[in-house]
């Protein structure tokens, strides 16, 4: 059995309806097809979700709601016209209308998954199944244990599933929505309970490009890769598979197909177990990175002899509620990365605290700081690599504020000035390139 999930646009008009079904029609083994809202198109140039997202908006100002619902209904029914469904979403339509006064974020907000989902198990002819009856979320997160029993007393009875990503239930019965890409993350749980042979995601992009294409034109796309890089490359900014969605089928080395909507037959990329045989042409899988970072350096003398001090910068970057990387900066030092946006308004008062409060020598600050990461699982077995990567920066000029080789060694971060992002990521790829041709030449 196979999991398929499509993107919104897969599903944001009658057209990539059609081209889903063909997909669908090809495999008998897709039986169980996660979508999400319906998305942008030539004449739709905004996500179903985000029109609820301005809807809730609006409800929520006081202000009449009833012309943007207006339009998000008649996108739903244009849908189901084009495609001459005999389904009766405007039953579903009123229902969601009736309740805009007083439903909860997660409700309304999922109302795009669901109406599309409906329409895609009629057009299919699968069984359409709500996500919150199935996908159980407690305390903890997903209850496992319950949501495969209340999804294998559904395959019980049909083999054919459609399900609405991006949500489930909490204990209550109430809605539990994903965070945003979610549906990502409902096609992983999903294969993680069957135990998929393959879980298919499919997108606009035909599988991962080894750099982002808006800064390398033309660059290659990634055939095969492991889930541990698959992760480390999505925590640091690649956008074509939600970090979330990792490791419910990473647990159960189910292999992952990254594939193109539009064009089925160019291929895509494969993300498999760790334990299985991995072909390696180029000295990095892949590159990504993020721009406007802050770096905050903490130096006391001997800072490895005083935890206490550690402790109470972090009890600092906790009360302002900030995502923080650390690393080590030698004996004396320690420094914090963190998205410039979440801390530029608050940053004074926490050098403040941190020069007033933590007992430190001094506090460094260094902002417009870009990261680029090269991902391989060779760095560990080749540690010369990140010699060379750091020789082909230097040789263009290129200044290394610092450089960091995470624990996990699939991964080294490199620290440069925001005006070099593009420049650094550039010659990266190039020289992988080049070392490709040249294994290939021999």
């Amino acid at each position: 059995m196979k999991v398929v999930k499509f993107g919104g646009s897969s599903v944001a008009d009658a057209g990539q309806f059609k081209k889903v079904k063909q997909i669908i029609k090809n495999d008998k083994s897709r039986q169980i097809v996660v979508v999400s809202a319906a998305g942008k198109s030539d004449s739709e140039p905004i996500k179903v979700t985000d029109m609820l997202l301005d809807l809730e908006q609006v409800v929520a100002s006081g202000d009449d709601a009833d012309p943007l619902f207006k339009s998000i209904s008649e996108r739903i029914i244009k849908i189901r016209d084009d495609l001459k469904l005999p389904v009766k979403i405007e039953n579903d339509l009123q229902n969601i209308s009736q309740q805009l006064q007083h439903c909860s974020h997660d409700y309304l907000i999922s109302r795009g998954e669901y109406l599309t989902a409906k329409l895609m198990a009629a057009f299919l002819g699968y069984y359409f199944v709500d996500a919150k009856d199935i996908l159980i979320f407690d305390e903890q997160g997903l209850n496992y244990p319950q949501s495969q029993k209340r999804l294998l007393n559904v395959l019980a009875s049909h083999t054919q599933l459609v399900v609405p990503g991006f949500y489930g239930a909490n204990e209550n019965g109430s809605v539990h929505l994903m965070p945003r890409g979610g549906s990502d993350i409902s096609g992983s749980i999903l294969s993680n309970l069957v135990d998929a042979e393959l879980y298919e995601n499919w997108t606009d992009v035909s599988g991962i490009l080894m750099a982002d294409p808006r800064i390398v034109a033309h660059s290659q796309k990634i055939d095969s890769l492991t889930y541990d890089e698959l992760q480390e490359l999505s925590y640091m900014g690649i956008g074509v598979f939600q970090e979330e969605a990792v490791r419910p089928v990473r647990e159960k080395h189910i292999p992952t197909a990254i594939l193109n909507t539009n064009q089925p037959e160019a291929g895509g990329t494969l993300v498999v177990s760790a334990h299985e045989e991995k072909k390696y042409d180029h000295i990095v899988t892949g590159i990504a990175g993020r721009k406007d970072c802050t770096v905050i350096t903490i130096r006391k003398y001997q800072l490895n002899k005083h935890l206490e001090v550690l402790q109470k910068v972090l009890s600092v970057f906790q009360k302002f509620d900030l995502a923080i990387n650390s690393v080590p900066s030698g004996n004396d030092g320690f420094s914090f990365l963190c998205q410039q946006c979440d801390i530029t308004v608050h940053l004074p008062v926490i050098i403040e605290k941190l020069k007033q409060t933590c007992g430190v020598d001094s506090v460094e600050v260094n902002q417009n700081i870009a990261l680029v990461a090269a991902v391989s699982l060779q760095l560990s077995k080749r540690p010369a690599i990140a010699g060379k990567i750091l020789n082909y920066l230097d040789n263009s000029l290129i200044h290394v504020r610092f450089v960091f080789q995470e624990g996990s060694d699939l991964k080294i971060v490199f620290g440069v000035n925001n005006d070099d992002y593009e420049k650094t990521i550039k010659r990266i790829y190039r020289e992988s390139m080049e070392h490709h041709l040249k294994r290939i030449s021999a």
